[in-house]
């Protein structure tokens, strides 16, 4: 379920390099009546998108009109361009009337029956696989192309993919509970999903009370218990695959660390930070590269949490890995490739 309006200014109808504007006055006109409208309910979003798209028909009739007593505003936001052209003013139009209608059609998803079941295929395959390929191809075309100043498809490009990005954060705290990826801030996502951080985006999570819309959402206060998340019943899979790692490679200095308290670490439902230190034996190097490899068998796995649980010592500083030194060694991986195949062979070994 991803959104064909927002998908048509990169692939479809809506292109900014292709559009024209050939009637100035009644494209001032419309711009104009779209921002005396209200924006106190789902239908006022829908109507604001009828107005805009009214001579691209398809569009315009590509999504079904919502019964919803709530509008549910974002859970976050990051820095967007302002316009200064009537041709810009438009995309900006468009850009948020869909995102709010689209943020609250994918939270009443008909098809959510039951969370655990469906929630990681019809919220994380049909709504945010989408959102992140979107936005991968808008960084990667924003970065190998050159554009003028005030150009409009730069700014409709760059207004498309940051508005995904809060699209995709705020669908993903709606849902994060039931869906086995969670990326807990930008660097995270940059890492998985982005082939390219040089231009990364300063995301803000919204606090209670800080938007405009009308009516009030109730949010959990309650601080959420840091866990990786581990997915599966048994921990056999676990066991053996630390066991070869620490003959293979001295994965842990064991005369500090039992394997047993790595895996109490790992499949714990409330990591207290500190609380289990883990002095690792090997290279930081090939660390990151394992726990990146098994992260898809846990929920959050992830460098962020990683981090937090200041749990993991490394072999040189002695001391919880930092998130610098996690991220630059992701990136700049110095082990061998047969070091790394042995370690792939042996994940699949254990979870096959």
């Amino acid at each position: 379920m991803n959104s064909k309006i927002l998908n048509s200014i990169y692939y479809g109808e809506l292109k900014p390099w292709l559009i024209t504007f050939d009637n100035e006055r009644g494209l001032k006109e419309t711009i104009r009546a779209v921002s005396k409208m209200p924006f106190a309910s789902i239908s006022d979003y829908e109507n604001r998108l009828k107005v805009l798209l009214q001579q691209l028909p398809s569009l315009q009739h590509s999504f079904s009109a919502l019964q919803l007593q709530i509008l549910q505003p974002l859970h976050y936001s990051t820095s967007l361009p302002e316009p200064s052209t009537l041709p810009q003013h438009f995309f900006k139009a468009i850009i948020e009337a869909e995102k709010i209608r689209y943020y609250n059609e994918t939270l009443a998803n008909p098809f959510i029956k039951d969370n655990a079941l469906d929630v990681p295929y019809q919220i994380g395959e049909k709504s945010l696989k989408g959102i992140a390929i979107l936005a991968n191809e808008l960084n990667n075309e924003l970065a190998l192309k050159e554009f003028e100043a005030n150009d409009l498809s730069y700014f409709s490009l760059l207004y498309l993919r940051n508005s995904l990005i809060e699209l995709y954060f705020s669908i993903q705290e709606s849902f994060k509970e039931h869906l086995s990826d969670v990326y807990e801030n930008i660097d995270d996502f940059y890492l998985y999903k982005m082939d390219d951080d040089t231009d990364k985006i300063v995301l803000k999570q919204l606090s209670i009370g800080s938007t405009n819309f009308p009516s009030q959402i109730k949010h959990s206060t309650e601080k959420q218990k840091l866990s990786f998340g581990w997915k599966h019943n048994s921990i056999s899979s676990l066991e053996g695959l630390f066991n070869d790692l620490c003959i293979d490679y001295t994965f842990l200095i064991e005369t500090n660390t039992p394997i047993d308290t790595l895996i109490i670490l790992l499949t714990s439902k409330d990591i207290k930070p500190g609380e289990h230190l883990i002095y690792l034996g090997c290279p930081t190097t090939l660390f990151v590269f394992v726990m990146d490899n098994l992260s898809k068998h846990f929920q959050r796995l992830t460098p962020t949490n990683i981090v937090a649980s200041k749990s993991f010592i490394t072999k040189t500083n002695k001391e919880p890995i930092k998130a610098d030194n996690y991220y630059k060694t992701s990136s700049k991986s110095k082990i061998k490739e047969e070091t790394k195949e042995a370690i792939l062979d042996l994940i699949q070994k254990y979870f096959p």
